[in-house]
């Protein structure tokens, strides 16, 4: 079974409201399996008024994310957007990751979900 851990934060960590906002997801993986180097890739799921481009609303999309190698870190930054239309509130924004061993076979999947505050 794969060992690799997975987190997110924001930069900004939060977003103005009722403005147009940019922000990136930064996921970051730790491998910490010592003998076993992993592929990862991602599914990045928001709500509106977030959205993964910045002139539509695009709520679902895929990242790849890289080789972690054994004991080894990586990350990865996705843009964020909003329209003018955010107010005050947290916007939740979920990753499903998909780790595949050597063989190309899914060792894990792991679903995590935080929230963006809009002040």
């Amino acid at each position: 079974m794969a060992k690799v851990e997975i987190s997110i934060k924001f930069e900004p960590e939060t977003l103005k409201s009722y403005s147009k906002n940019e922000a990136y997801l930064v996921l970051s993986l730790k491998n910490s399996d010592g003998s076993s180097a992993y592929w990862c890739e991602c599914d990045v799921s928001v709500r509106p008024p977030l959205s993964l481009t910045h002139d539509k609303e695009l709520n679902v999309g895929k990242t790849k994310v890289g080789i972690v190698k054994p004991n080894g870190e990586l990350s990865k930054r996705i843009r964020l957007y909003t329209m003018p239309n955010n107010i005050p509130d947290e916007y939740p924004v979920s990753v499903t990751s998909y780790i595949y061993d050597a063989d190309g076979a899914i060792a894990e999947r792991e679903e995590k979900s935080e929230k963006l505050p809009c002040k």
